[in-house]
């Protein structure tokens, strides 16, 4: 069972006729799109993720064009959906499983006007910039502990996981970026 949202509960008006879509991903996460028309004919559609025990972890709705089909509209919806859900969750190496950094940026301002409608190619440039941040900070880290005349052992590991889950995610980002 769903523990709906306030976004939920703002969206819904039994009046109006839904198409839905639901998916459960591999780790149980649970992902809702419906897609309606207003009575201006405004295509309306609500993104809901909840975790495996139905609790949100995020929703949204988003008015469409006027006379846009209800199924380009949740094939739109459930694309969103995918983003978040990649946005929310970790990075992991394709290759190997390992710890991973936390997202880059921690800003929520900054963090939220980037989630905003962009293009795909737009959305990986700033992945891309952000994982080449992230490996410029870690490289200059490292060098200053390879400078350091004494250096705990625990940190010396935890600056080279870091520099090397950069590198990782780095790659991973141009990959995809990079047509």
């Amino acid at each position: 069972m769903r523990r709906r949202g306030a976004k939920f509960w703002l969206w819904t008006n039994s009046r109006l006729p839904l198409h839905t879509h639901e998916e459960v991903l591999g780790d149980g996460v649970q992902v809702d799109v419906q897609a309606r028309l207003n009575n201006e004919g405004v295509t309306q559609v609500f993104i809901g993720i909840y975790d495996v025990n139905g609790y949100v972890i995020g929703e949204e709705f988003h008015d469409r064009c006027a006379g846009e089909y209800c199924c380009v509209a949740l094939k739109w919806g459930a694309h969103r959906a995918r983003e978040l859900v990649a946005d929310t969750q970790a990075f992991v190496a394709p290759h190997r499983v390992q710890l991973t950094l936390g997202t880059v940026i921690t800003d929520e301002p900054t963090r939220a006007l980037r989630r905003m409608e962009m293009s795909d190619r737009e959305r990986l440039k700033l992945r891309s910039e952000d994982a080449w941040a992230e490996y410029v900070a870690a490289k200059i880290a490292m060098l200053e502990l390879m400078r350091a005349t004494k250096v705990d052992p625990q940190v010396w590991t935890d600056h080279k996981e870091r520099l090397r889950q950069a590198i990782d995610r780095r790659v991973c980002v141009q990959r995809g970026y990079l047509p």
